[in-house]
């Protein structure tokens, strides 16, 4: 009799909710700490909000402080009945590709939902 062998690895395992993302050590960005992340004191945050559905290869985030050479950061989620007001929904959304240059950021975005939601971009930016 011979036994079948499965070669199950990565995203091919089966999948186990019980999981939960784990804090790993790391450092903090905060104050003095801040400079040896090799971050600028300019470093800031900020968010944008927009109502679409749909893929877009070329969202244009205007912002005068950020340059061609910044690094940026963003993160998508989908808000309720104020930008406070985020959740994780059915909607499956994502944020592909980030170019930045002088006076704002570009990105491709993708909100995969039959009917425009509403959506909070966050962003860190070093410029």
């Amino acid at each position: 009799m011979e036994m079948k062998v499965e070669h199950r690895t990565g995203s091919n395992l089966a999948l186990d909710e019980t999981d939960t993302p784990m804090e790993q050590e790391g450092q903090s960005a905060q104050g003095a700490a801040a400079q040896d992340l090799n971050l600028s004191s300019a470093a800031f945050t900020t968010y944008y909000t927009w109502t679409a559905n749909g893929v877009h290869p070329s969202v244009n985030f205007v912002n005068a402080n950020v340059h061609a050479n910044s690094r940026v950061f963003l993160n998508i989620s989908e808000y309720g009945a104020n930008p406070q007001d985020r959740f994780i929904g059915a909607a499956r959304m994502a944020v592909y590709n980030i170019a930045p240059y002088n006076g704002g950021f570009k990105a491709w975005v993708e909100i995969s939902w039959g009917s425009p939601l509403k959506v909070r971009f966050d962003v860190f930016v070093d410029p």
